[in-house]
């Protein structure tokens, strides 16, 4: 069975509808789609039904971006995203994201970097910031935005109160749901991936997302031993935001299908 299990919506920064994003899915063969915005479920229902009318598999999904030292994400799976509790929790969420995103608008207006964008809006984020600057023309694109602005060295960085990786797992796992590390690549670069994941597991990490456009070979392989090393589930996604198709083919191991509840 194809799947994509990391997709963004226009629920959050990406630049499709849910149901454009299921339908896309569909065109390219995914079966089992995860849509996965950022800090937001808002797109989930709409995704769900699209997914439905198509007979194809759906797992709802979320990513939670997290801050400890710098940005970690993480994704949980099959979350109760309809409970009014978990819903007021992600509300939270979101409210230190939007404290972020006003803080840039600030350093940005300071900077004389005029963007005519609304930075209290919900599902507003830095790849949205980022793409409007191509758009005004004070970058060269979106790279050069985050090199040069919105990265952890660019000049519009907010390092604000986020929730913490520890508390995004939690979050996540007493909903019912299955945490897993976004993106490890740059943990891995860093070093740091074991100690993460050692650090994260007491507390509910179920998985790591060894299958990315951007992991070579060899880097898949390691994540993989990592992965099965502390008994975590493999998953895999395209991070795809609607701008973009990036070579990505993901089979999803039986392990893998029955810890995610599909049949």
């Amino acid at each position: 069975m194809r799947a994509d299990l990391h997709l963004h919506t226009s629920a959050s920064d990406g630049l499709r509808s849910p149901r454009e994003v299921v339908e896309h899915m569909r065109k390219l063969g995914v079966e089992l789609v995860s849509l996965t915005d950022h800090d937001s479920v808002d797109g989930l229902a709409e995704g769900e039904e699209t997914c439905k009318e198509l007979g194809m598999k759906f797992v709802p999904g979320i990513e939670i971006s997290a801050h400890s030292k710098g940005e970690i994400h993480i994704l949980g799976y099959n979350i109760d995203y309809k409970n009014p509790s978990f819903c007021e929790e992600i509300a939270k969420v979101k409210s230190l994201r939007r404290e972020r995103n006003l803080l840039i608008g600030e350093k940005l207006a300071a900077l004389g970097v005029s963007l005519d964008l609304d930075f209290s809006a919900d599902g507003l984020g830095r790849m949205v910031i980022a793409r409007r600057m191509v758009e005004k023309g004070c970058v060269k694109d979106v790279q050069d935005a985050f090199n040069r602005y919105l990265g952890p060295e660019g000049a519009a960085y907010a390092d604000t109160r986020r929730i913490s990786p520890l508390e995004a797992v939690r979050l996540i796992t007493s909903f019912g749901g299955i945490a897993v590390l976004a993106h490890p690549k740059k943990y891995l670069q860093q070093k740091t991936l074991r100690l993460l994941v050692e650090g994260l597991r007491p507390f509910g990490l179920k998985g790591i997302e060894t299958y990315y456009p951007t992991h070579s070979k060899d880097e898949t392989e390691t994540i993989a031993a990592i992965a099965d090393r502390y008994g975590l589930v493999r998953t895999g996604g395209s991070d795809y935001h609607g701008d973009e198709d990036k070579p990505f083919e993901y089979r999803p191991s039986p392990s893998t299908l029955r810890a995610l509840g599909v049949r």
